[in-house]
């Protein structure tokens, strides 16, 4: 189906579905096409762990967990983690970045003051993920006040230089510090290595940086073999992987789990090399309010004519409703944002190829560059299949203030940032 057929396909069913504002469109068919790409990775031997942040709605990471199998999540946002504890009591979660202790403490004074309600139990579902000495001296501190037992992941350094462990002293040292530790327990290593995809040719593209990783990787868990004997490494979470990279994973190496996700909707961050057998599954529908024929700049009519002239101003542009999204326009096709009034989160301006006129009311589409921070501004994402609007599936919610009393509900019911058409 061409671009032109595909949209108008899609423009019909979100008429039908009595859509008139701006609506972040999920099309199911690309998104299971992306899940089957996955799954011929995952099957070559690894499990594989859903990054929630990029997939933030409970019914999205229903419907991935139930295709894919798997229980597994990443959770990097302590308050949709809690809502994630409440809606999947069966889930594994690892923790996507080190929190803050505070962060930590209060999660577990507010599962303490719903623990009898709740089937979910952090001592064998959850791993806090660990960059430092320091932050496992930390942790180790709360559950000593606790009396509680916390399962560790340790973040290494693979490459990309974020932070975390090297393969070195300081590492062999917190191996250490949790062999000895009654409150601690290691269950594994999270080595994030994005940068994969990103290294030029000239300083050895992917397959040298991938390799590399894998070396260095590899050096990690030659360390904890030689510290805790080599049947260490049997029962841990060895973790890596991510969506620009996962397709490079041709067998099990050291590690034994993937995790992506924005893969599966692939936003414009994600146009890689890596991901060239992917769709775009995700769409921002927004209608046209109004058509302009030659705009002008403001108080500038006589200069406004000379830039059309020479081509610096499109003499057909139309406002839609919304706009200044992380988005890209995507169809109509060569559609441009104007700079003629700059950025609008209320009506932004767009310019337009004299051949692709949208009238008044028909729909403009963008693709979103990332899935974490986009989706969470659309309340519910409109699921597209079969060439109608099929469900309506809402984003996580937004938590109240970080000082409110931990016993008292997290989470307020949110306002509708725009009601559904």
């Amino acid at each position: 189906m061409n671009q032109d057929a595909y949209f108008s396909a899609l423009s019909t069913a979100l008429h039908a579905a009595h859509v008139a504002r701006p609506t972040l469109v999920i099309d199911k068919q690309r998104l299971d096409a992306n899940i089957d790409h996955l799954l011929e990775i995952i099957n070559r031997g690894f499990a594989y762990r859903i990054v929630a942040k990029s997939l933030p709605s409970v019914p999205m990471l229903d419907y991935l967990m139930r295709r894919t199998g798997s229980n597994r999540l990443m959770c990097f946002h302590l308050p949709f983690m809690m809502q994630l504890v409440e809606q999947f009591p069966a889930a594994d979660i690892l923790l996507g970045k080190p929190m803050p202790v505070a962060g930590a403490q209060r999660f577990y004074d507010w599962y303490q003051s719903r623990a009898e309600f709740l089937c979910f139990d952090p001592d064998i579902q959850l791993q806090w993920l660990i960059d430092s000495r320091q932050r496992l001296q930390q942790y180790e501190d709360m559950a000593r006040r606790s009396n509680t037992r916390l399962r560790v992941s340790l973040e290494i350094d693979v490459g990309l230089h974020r932070g975390g462990f090297q393969c070195d002293q300081e590492f062999s040292r917190a191996i250490e510090h949790i062999e000895r530790s009654e409150f601690l327990q290691l269950a594994g290593l999270m080595g994030y290595e994005a940068h994969i995809s990103k290294i030029p040719a000239w300083l050895g593209g992917s397959n040298k940086a991938y390799a590399q990783v894998q070396q260095q990787y590899q050096a990690f868990c030659h360390v904890i073999t030689e510290q805790l004997g080599p049947d260490a490494l049997d029962d841990l979470c060895l973790n890596t992987g991510g969506s620009t990279t996962y397709p490079l994973y041709g067998e099990a190496g050291p590690q034994n789990e993937i995790s992506i996700a924005s893969a599966l909707v692939k936003p414009t961050d994600f146009d890689v090399d890596t991901l060239e057998h992917h769709q775009a599954a995700a769409f921002i529908a927004t209608p046209v309010l109004k058509r302009i024929t030659d705009p002008d700049i403001p108080m500038a009519a006589g200069l406004s004519g000379w830039l059309r002239r020479f081509g610096l101003i499109k003499r057909q542009a139309c406002f839609i409703y919304g706009g200044n999204w992380l988005a890209s326009p995507c169809y109509p096709a060569n559609a441009k944002r104007s700079a003629v009034l700059g950025h609008s989160s209320n009506q932004e301006m767009y310019e337009l190829p004299d051949d692709c006129l949208p009238d008044v009311d028909d729909f403009f589409f963008l693709r979103p560059s990332q899935s974490e921070a986009v989706f969470l501004q659309f309340g519910e994402l409109a699921i597209y299949h079969q060439g109608s609007i099929t469900d309506w599936w809402p984003v996580l919610d937004y938590p109240k203030a970080e000082h409110t009393d931990p016993h008292t509900p997290l989470f307020a019911q949110r306002p509708a940032m725009i009601e559904k058409g």
